[in-house]
């Protein structure tokens, strides 16, 4: 048997691959804090605990409420590009080499912000984060539910001119329940004969309906969390059979109250069914964990080896919206990874 911190320091040294990140939830509490202090701070948040403890969610509802909170502090282009470039700069350093990424700049018109010069700001964090840090980077403008299924064809529009320049793909977060994926479906076949990839939040707050709409009705390639689908044996066996993608993550659905505890999470149980599963942190600091820490947690609580986190990375590699080539190049940089892991 491995020794435990040879495990963990295995892992860190892992070659990693995430496609389930949003970059508005991805800041460090530091540099939110920064943001705060920058703007002239607010009564409730006096130090970094107090902000950390903002952060605690007592259900979905209150994590949509706290990620639009700390959307205002966002106020200058440049913090957009900044948010950017350090994301890849923590990625990087935990040994990502591919990364896809979600953003909304549609969330920030209300404050006055154009979409397409967030776009474009994010676009340079990423592409200095690149040449910074050589890891890999492609963007889905997440549509965001929330906002309406009227103004998705319009956004369709505007972020249409960045498609393969910076934006690879279109997703589909928010309320589930308030804004039912089914709405979206005209959004999603016109973001496909354009040429985007897709992938859908569903499964998450909703159950097993929310997804059979994302498959059947929007066509999307991924579902983003999914991991209600353990409530619909028939979706389970469409899941496997389409090898449909499942974009997991534990400790999000943890913190969000999807389900109450580690032991009741279906994560192990859909991945020996022969789901597709893919491990991912979705907003990192919100959530206490990071991909590392998701890997460390599977290998603690389910007991996974360095072999069986080695195939969840090749699942994420297998369902990531790339080139055949850029695929393999990443499956050899697995392979060699595990053969110097067994040697040890």
């Amino acid at each position: 048997m491995c020794d435990k911190s040879v495990v963990i320091n295995q892992i860190k040294k892992m070659p990693k691959f995430e496609l389930h990140l949003h970059l508005e939830g991805a800041f460090t509490f530091e540099f939110l804090f920064e943001l705060i202090e920058k703007y002239g701070g607010t009564p409730e948040i006096k130090t970094i605990d107090d902000l950390k403890d903002k952060f605690v969610f007592k259900d979905f509802n209150n994590f949509i409420e706290t990620w639009y909170w700390k959307n205002q502090f966002f106020r200058e282009y440049v913090d957009f590009e900044e948010l950017a470039f350090n994301t890849l700069k923590d990625l990087a350093k935990q040994n990502v080499l591919y990364v896809e990424l979600f953003f909304s700049p549609w969330d920030f018109n209300s404050s006055g912000f154009e979409a397409e010069l967030i776009t474009n700001s994010v676009i340079q964090g990423v592409k200095r984060g690149e040449k910074s840090f050589g890891i890999r980077c492609n963007l889905i403008a997440d549509l965001v539910r929330n906002h309406g299924a009227t103004n998705s064809l319009k956004r369709l529009d505007e972020i249409t001119p960045f498609i393969n320049n910076g934006i690879i793909g279109i997703g589909l977060g928010g309320s589930e329940k308030e804004f039912p994926t089914n709405l979206f479906k005209e959004v999603f076949i016109e973001a496909k004969k354009r040429g985007f990839r897709t992938t859908i939040h569903a499964g998450e707050a909703a159950g097993a309906d929310s997804i059979w709409a994302a498959l059947l009705d929007c066509k999307t390639e991924r579902i983003g969390h999914g991991v209600r689908a353990i409530e619909d044996p028939m979706l389970i066996d469409y899941l496997i059979r389409k090898k449909i993608p499942l974009e997991i993550c534990i400790t999000s659905n943890l913190m969000t109250k999807v389900f109450d505890s580690i032991e009741n999470h279906p994560f192990k149980y859909l991945d020996e069914m022969g789901i597709v599963a893919t491990i991912n942190s979705d907003d990192p600091p919100m959530f206490g964990s990071n991909i590392t820490n998701e890997l460390i947690l599977i290998n603690k609580e389910f007991g996974y080896g360095i072999k069986e986190l080695v195939r969840l990375m090749k699942n994420s590699v297998k369902a990531a919206f790339l080139e055949e080539k850029d695929k393999n190049i990443y499956i050899n940089e697995l392979d060699k990874f595990l053969h110097s892991a067994s040697n040890i």
